[in-house]
């Protein structure tokens, strides 16, 4: 669905692992700011590892860093002027895929480390809109469009995205039902095949969800945000059988109704949260290694939940678009307008 548009600051003295009898102990979470040495709105973010990520932006521009954001270079496909991507999926430090987010839409690849790109798919309908694109391995991955004709659009590979087909036997979509593209984190993948897919913008925010690397499909209704254009799920994130939502209504980001929920048996059933974030949330992730623990970003700042989503504590006042972690790793970063970066590193306090 079509969205219209610093320095270290810690945070301590958080408990963790709420979610279980556990002593209580602090954690730090850092943000550090970086240069992007771009002005446009980030959203496209991937990261590999503690030390790459990736960085699709507006007007075909590719960012990326091998050196924990110190240096962040910067190279454009050219194919993809005056278009924006905002979903990406990096392998490694040199190969990486970029979708565009309008038409036409197209899937480049890189395997120079931005050097160059290849285009691999380009969408015969001109109604599609990608919003978003995740591997469950080197192999075998999925990318989400906007409805096409009537029909929710899905493709599926099967060899690391040289080739694309669309997935059939999915649920009927609503009236003005999409997806959002505001973070590239509209889908969630799982173990053994699981994927999640938020919907918004038509009278129920709905989970799109398989348990078979998307052979079958049902879907689930959410207490999120509803009934209007830009309401509804803009972002997944999964720790096991714990699953997040994070969304609202964009065009009310101090709205604080509507803008998470939470599942604890894997996305069949969603729960409103006792204390929601502070305003819509375009993303969320879970924190690797700290169990229970979720981050969700927004316009108006930065929420932290302990305890799986039931509640959030608001921790900064900073807006991010879109927020990722290594996997494994308590390393990550965050991107957000004006060409905003943050690395993240959350730590345990050592006192």
């Amino acid at each position: 669905m079509r969205l219209a548009g610093g320095a270290a600051l810690g945070i301590a003295l958080m408990t963790l692992a709420a979610c279980q009898p556990a002593p209580q102990q602090a954690i730090i979470m850092d943000w550090a700011a970086q240069e992007s040495g771009v002005t446009s709105s980030l959203r496209g973010l991937t990261v590999v590892d503690a030390e790459t990520a990736w960085i699709g932006a507006p007007d075909g521009i590719v960012l990326r860093t091998i050196d924990g954001g110190a240096n962040w270079t910067q190279s454009r496909i050219e194919a993809a002027a005056g278009l924006d991507l905002r979903s990406a999926h990096g392998f490694d430090a040199d190969h990486a895929l970029f979708f565009t987010a309008g038409s036409p839409a197209r899937l480049f690849e890189t395997r120079d480390g931005g050097a160059s790109f290849t285009l691999l798919y380009e969408d015969p309908s001109e109604a599609a809109f990608f919003d978003g694109l995740a591997f469950w391995d080197d192999q075998h991955g999925i990318a989400f469009s906007d409805p096409v004709a009537g029909v929710f659009h899905i493709l599926l590979t099967g060899d690391g995205g040289q080739s694309w087909t669309k997935t059939t036997g999915l649920p009927e979509p609503l009236d003005g039902e999409a997806g959002f593209a505001a973070s590239d984190t509209s889908l969630a993948l799982g173990e053994d095949g699981r994927v999640w897919i938020g919907t918004g913008g038509g009278a129920r925010a709905r989970i799109l969800l398989s348990m078979d690397y998307g052979a079958s499909w049902r879907v689930v209704n959410t207490p999120l945000a509803s009934g209007q254009s830009g309401a509804g799920i803009f972002s997944i994130a999964a720790s096991g059988n714990t699953l997040v939502a994070a969304g609202g209504d964009y065009t009310r980001p101090d709205e604080t109704v509507g803008v998470a929920a939470y599942s604890l048996d894997g996305g069949h059933v969603w729960f409103e949260p006792e204390t929601p974030p502070s305003g819509y949330r375009s993303a969320v992730a879970a924190i690797p290694g700290l169990s229970g623990h979720f981050l969700a970003v927004g316009p108006n700042g930065a929420d932290l939940s302990r305890d799986g989503g039931r509640s959030w504590s608001p921790i900064s006042q900073t807006g991010y678009n879109a927020v990722s972690f290594a996997p494994g790793s308590p390393f990550g970063w965050a991107v957000g307008a004006e060409g905003k970066i943050a690395r993240l590193r959350v730590s345990l306090d050592p006192q």
